[in-house]
């Protein structure tokens, strides 16, 4: 509790199906939930996660969306400049 305001979990994932059960059990202890969506190492991107999901819009908003309505805490995205600014702020 002393440090729940100081800590943001920060999830890897490539569903929302599996991202809500991890972020329910931990959304009573931080702050807030980050979606990582910037790690570009193979182990991410082979599962469909970090930087992968940069290039699958509706699936990354799918995982914000489904976040978003079920937990308490707030919910980022950490993501990667892609090509150019204005491809960068569609995302």
């Amino acid at each position: 509790e002393l440090e729940r305001s100081k800590l943001i979990f920060q999830l890897g994932t490539g569903s929302a199906n599996l991202a809500l059960p991890a972020a329910l059990t931990v959304q009573n202890d931080v702050s807030g939930i980050d979606i990582n969506m910037g790690c570009p190492k193979k182990f991410s991107v082979s599962g469909g996660m970090g930087s992968a999901l940069l290039e699958d819009l509706p699936r990354a908003c799918d995982i914000v969306n489904v976040l978003s309505r079920n937990v308490n805490v707030p919910v980022s995205c950490k993501i990667r400049l892609l090509e150019d600014d204005p491809k960068t702020v569609h995302f």
